[in-house]
């Protein structure tokens, strides 16, 4: 039999008799495929490295690559199905890396059923980061065949206090997920009523312990940020990062302290401005009166000084806003120097009031009731210079170009990976603008449960979010998520492209991660890097590696193929010609026809 001959029956074969057997599956299972199947004369992008290897012939059998080479040099299995690869691309298949496959709310469709939402979207692998034992069975049944999806790596439960306290806890719980089939640890603050939900975080022994219990169970670990713990403990440890913006609470804004330092600088701000308002008030009464008090100088002198103090204290505010991560002018050169400059003017300020303050008590005329009043205003004014200098202004440099630098340094130094999620932050900030016209006519949010579709159709013509809090808070915070991405690329810190997907509203399966992907290359990174995110580096994450994320013998046959080169641009992942799944082949045709059985329950 010829070559073309046997393509053109492999063709009828993969794109007839394969599409109608799933169309007509009540469930979305795998059938058994051909014994092998050969792309042929198409052109690879391995993902070893930034290169292309045209005109080359693929062999998989039983799931596996078995051969890879130019024509002529790869002998044809008889039995294989053919697929003409002439003018495509084959590409690893996609990874999303943090992906939840049910919500808390429900709405999922049972038995991994919006699995086809991801392999019409070329994802044939996800990171499951909130697991339950049904989700270990999911993955038993896509790893035999018995389900089409991707394959599944799932997290256990939440790990974090008050469900597991000393370091004993911790090591039990980490060997009991390990032996009910989970692959990896998610650490993560838990939610619930009174005595469940996380309060302080895990000190320091049980954190270290559930660190080095994941390693000797070869689990790897994933989590946000131990707020109680800072950031010293993230690189003491290497613990990996579930979400970018996770470096706000333990770097950027400090969580640690922002609470105590956020009330002190409120609480001081307040008294100065009922002071001012009190002897606003009393020298409208003095007037209407017409009575002239007493005043020595020193307090002629303190009053407006603490006015222009105050003035300085609404500037820092407002200057604050605008250069904190995802301000209007975050990435302003100016603006920090200035913010310095006023919090310095209020330290002088505060300390010519201490000054005039000693004067005053020194000065017998002066009332008791003045002195004390000068001694309040004095001691406030003093104490907010200090707040303003130790903690606000290296909290504001710590976003400039060379704190991110110097945060980027420490990462990739403690071989910290972080999973990006900017799609999260695209879709909250964006559903009061330019995202919510695209969420909403998505056809992924129609393919949803009609349950949990609708659910999120009636959210997003009704978004929560105040429009001011994005407005006018955080307008740039996705530009300032990808500039920080580009810089923790450049200091070589692992990026992976993670979603959130399902697990936080209008984050779409599928179809949130090639927008994420549009997200990593407008962050700057080429192509190729950005294609790296969702291939190579999960794999590596989870120790799989050599298991896939990139085309080679032995790999598992998770492939892509692309009717136009993604190297030259990202967004021709997004719908492929036909996905390989744990190899078995599903033609472009078969994807939709799966997705029309969604469609219709």
């Amino acid at each position: 039999m010829t070559l073309a001959r046997r393509i053109i029956i492999g063709a009828l074969v993969v794109l007839g008799v394969t599409d109608a057997a799933l169309a007509q599956q009540p469930t979305v299972t795998l059938q058994e495929g051909p014994p092998a199947v050969a792309f042929v004369n198409v052109n690879v992008i391995p993902m070893d490295r930034e290169r292309l290897e045209p005109g080359q012939t693929v062999v998989i059998r039983n799931g596996r690559i078995t051969a890879i080479g130019a024509a002529g040099q790869v002998t044809l299995p008889d039995d294989a199905t053919l697929v003409d690869g002439s003018g495509r691309y084959l590409v690893p298949g996609l990874t999303d890396a943090h992906a939840h496959l049910d919500t808390t709310g429900g709405g999922t469709r049972p038995d991994f059923g919006d699995a086809p939402l991801y392999l019409a979207h070329g994802v044939t692998s996800v990171i499951n980061l909130r697991g339950i034992p049904e989700h270990v069975v999911w993955k038993h049944k896509v790893e035999s065949g018995q389900l089409a999806g991707p394959t599944i790596y799932t997290s256990g439960p939440f790990i974090d206090e008050p469900r597991v306290n000393t370091p004993e806890e911790v090591q039990r719980e980490i060997r009991a997920q390990a032996s009910q089939g989970y692959d990896l640890i998610k650490f993560h603050p838990i939610g619930g009523g009174p005595g469940v939900a996380t309060t302080t975080g895990l000190r320091g022994q049980p954190y270290t312990t559930m660190m080095d219990a994941a390693r000797q169970a070869n689990m790897p670990l994933v989590g946000h940020a131990p707020v109680n713990l800072g950031l010293e403990a993230i690189l003491q440890t290497g613990q990996p990062l579930s979400h970018l913006n996770e470096l706000n609470v333990v770097y950027f804004l400090e969580g640690r302290s922002l609470l105590q330092f956020g009330l002190a600088t409120g609480a001081s701000l307040l008294v100065l401005l009922v002071w001012m308002a009190l002897w606003g008030a009393a020298a409208v009464v003095r007037r209407w009166r017409r009575t002239v008090p007493r005043r020595s100088t020193a307090s002629g002198r303190m009053r407006p000084l603490v006015g222009w103090f105050v003035l300085a204290v609404l500037l820092e505010i407002a200057c604050f806003v605008l250069l904190w991560p995802g301000g209007i002018l975050f990435d302003s050169v100016i603006l920090r120097p200035v913010f310095t400059g006023i919090a310095i003017f209020m330290a002088i300020v505060s300390i010519v009031l201490i000054v005039l303050m000693g004067r005053l008590w020194r000065d017998a005329a002066t009332p008791l009731l003045a002195r004390l009043e000068a001694s309040l205003v004095s001691v406030v004014a003093l104490v907010l210079a200090f707040v303003m200098m130790v903690h606000w202004v290296p909290i504001a440099w710590r976003s400039s170009e060379a704190g991110i630098d110097n945060l980027g340094n420490r990462l990739a130094a403690a071989g910290v990976s972080v999973q990006t999620t900017m799609v999260v932050y695209d879709t909250f900030i964006g559903m009061n603008g330019p995202a919510a016209s695209r969420i909403l006519a998505d056809p992924t949010l129609d393919l949803l449960s009609a349950d949990l579709g609708g659910r999120w159709r009636a959210m997003g013509n009704n978004w929560p979010i105040p429009s001011m809090a994005t407005t006018f808070l955080i307008p740039r915070y996705v530009a300032f998520l990808q500039h920080l991405t580009a810089v923790l690329h450049r200091h070589r810190v692992p990026l992976m492209a993670g979603t959130d997907t399902i697990g936080v509203p209008l984050v779409l399966p599928g179809t949130s991660l090639h927008r994420e992907l549009e997200l990593l290359t407008g962050s700057g990174l080429t192509t190729y890097e950005t294609m790296r995110t969702a291939t190579v580096t999960p794999a590596t994450f989870l120790g799989r590696d050599k298991e896939f994320g990139t085309i080679a013998i032995g790999r598992r046959a998770d492939l892509l193929l692309l009717e136009a080169n993604p190297l030259e641009d990202i967004a021709r992942l997004k719908r492929p010609l036909g996905v390989m799944v744990r190899g078995r082949w599903l033609s472009r045709d078969a994807l939709n026809q799966m997705l029309a059985v969604l469609a219709q329950r």
